[in-house]
């Protein structure tokens, strides 16, 4: 089997073991997943990064990189978040913190499903969230965005609370990772929006081209074997862009200009998919990625 394609299969089975455990999986499970494969550290990095990207929580690992600040440096946040940041914060000093020698007792309870001490905790959290979430700060998300998603991920990891053993450890460990979920998940949308402009800047030189050396409109099929690409996939790219597209002639006059290319860099672009042709892509991207590291462009399972 195809090294690339192997390894894809492999990806797509510790996301549907992820699934299965509630969109969780430990940093030791994903290991030991991969433990025939003699995967580098920097390889078990990628894999964890992809999960990450499909929102799965992975216990255990902690994203390297990113912008963080560190201690005592202040991190530089537009008007909006400061004032955002004010009202949040101003509204959180109303709420009362339970104190360290609370927090064993607290976590007790809350591992009973206690409502009162589950409530408790989310309240002496919130604050924790706004503190993690600063030492997050993405350029682009704004601040407000990463403090909920990270709020989200604090009321998730205090359900799913069974011991009072590391509890503290836990939800920041969780919050964490929730707030690094989310700004993976937007790296990987940047990418894939970054290959679809591409697409149409290629489709769009492409269709320039053949028609000034025929000297007449082009057809879709002829430009599918001009690209070497399947018709309804050159169909799908002129969609994307704007176009209300038949197989038939194209016209170079006419392509492109419901929104060009250059418009569509100035864009964003919002394509609704299937979550799981979403993950399937970031799949791809990602097995393109780990297969790199091995020895001539091979996957070569326990060597």
């Amino acid at each position: 089997m195809d090294g690339r394609m192997e390894f894809r299969e492999k990806l797509s089975g510790v996301l549907a073991a992820a699934f299965e455990q509630g969109m969780r999986i430990t940093m030791d499970e994903v290991e030991k997943y991969f433990e025939e494969d003699h995967l580098s550290e920097e390889q078990i990095e990628l894999v964890c990064d992809y999960l990450l990207s499909q929102k799965v929580v992975v216990s255990g690992y902690e994203k390297k990189g990113g912008t963080v600040t560190a201690a005592g440096e202040e991190a530089v946040f537009t008007e909006e978040e400061k004032e955002y940041l004010r009202e949040y914060e101003r509204d959180l000093a109303a709420l009362r913190r339970a104190e360290k020698e609370e927090l064993p007792e607290l976590f007790a309870r809350a591992a009973k499903k206690e409502e009162a001490a589950k409530q408790r905790l989310t309240e002496s959290y919130l604050p924790v969230v706004v503190e993690i979430a600063k030492t997050q700060r993405h350029p682009e998300i704004f601040l407000g965005d990463i403090i909920q998603e990270g709020n989200l991920s604090l009321i998730t990891a205090i359900e799913m609370l069974d011991t009072a053993d590391h509890g503290d450890e836990f939800l920041r460990r969780e919050i964490l990772q929730g707030i690094q979920a989310l700004q993976e998940t937007l790296e990987e949308e940047k990418k894939r929006d970054h290959r679809m402009v591409e697409k149409v800047s290629d489709l769009d030189e492409s269709i320039t081209k053949l028609t000034e050396e025929m000297g007449r409109k082009i057809t879709i099929e002829e430009l599918s074997m001009f690209m070497d690409l399947p018709v309804d996939e050159i169909v799908s790219v002129m969609q994307l862009a704007g176009e209300d597209v038949e197989v038939g002639e194209v016209d170079p006059d006419e392509i492109f200009h419901v929104a060009g290319k250059d418009e569509m860099k100035e864009t964003d672009q919002t394509v609704e998919e299937d979550s799981r042709e979403n993950a399937q892509k970031m799949l791809e991207n990602y097995a393109e990625k780990l297969t790199d590291g091995f020895d001539d462009m091979e996957y070569r399972p326990g060597e």
